[in-house]
């Protein structure tokens, strides 16, 4: 399962509907690719290991799928979310969070793996790593898929294995610590 999850991704992300996002210019077409992004993660990963992650906003709310990878983003679906995330839990808390944003004028995206190392008073702390992070202009989906896929892997055995450790040490190993 593991060994062809990347392969399978890369192979999802080709199936982004270019047309869909030209004209569309900063935040609305960075949330656009984004959206895409996290959907194919989610249908890979439930695909491909029968687990179903929590997607939040509901991946409904988003889109309709339609079969065999193909998503139809929701009209209006995306307006105003500026924030998507797959979570999952092996004992501590994991998640894929995308992230548009405005930085000195720039409207960018991010990806990143975050990891619940502790608890303080009650409250989860979650350590960050950096997956991807451009800005609208240079925004590329194949340099995405290119970060993301090699984690699929991980993350697929994360969830055979009932263990946040094998996504998280890859993450240590292979992605920038931008934090908690």
């Amino acid at each position: 399962m593991s060994q062809d999850i990347e392969r399978h991704f890369k192979s999802d992300m080709n199936a982004v509907p270019a047309g869909e996002s030209s004209g569309l210019e900063g935040p609305a077409r960075l949330r656009l690719l984004v959206a895409h992004t996290f959907l194919r993660v989610w249908t890979r990963l439930a695909l491909d290991s029968g687990q179903k992650l929590r997607m939040s906003p509901s991946q409904y709310v988003i889109g309709t799928y339609k079969g065999k990878m193909n998503w139809i983003l929701n009209e209006g679906g995306m307006d105003g979310i500026d924030r998507l995330e797959i979570a999952g839990s092996h004992g501590k808390d994991y998640s894929m969070v995308g992230e548009v944003y405005d930085i000195a004028g720039v409207t960018r995206a991010r990806i990143l793996f975050s990891f619940q190392e502790d608890e303080v008073k009650g409250k989860p702390v979650f350590v960050s790593y950096l997956v991807y992070d451009e800005s609208a202009d240079h925004f590329d989906t194949d340099a995405l898929a290119s970060a993301i896929a090699p984690a699929m892997r991980e993350w697929a055995e994360t969830i055979a294995t009932k263990s946040e450790d094998p996504l998280w040490s890859y993450s240590k190993e292979h992605f920038e610590c931008v934090g908690m």
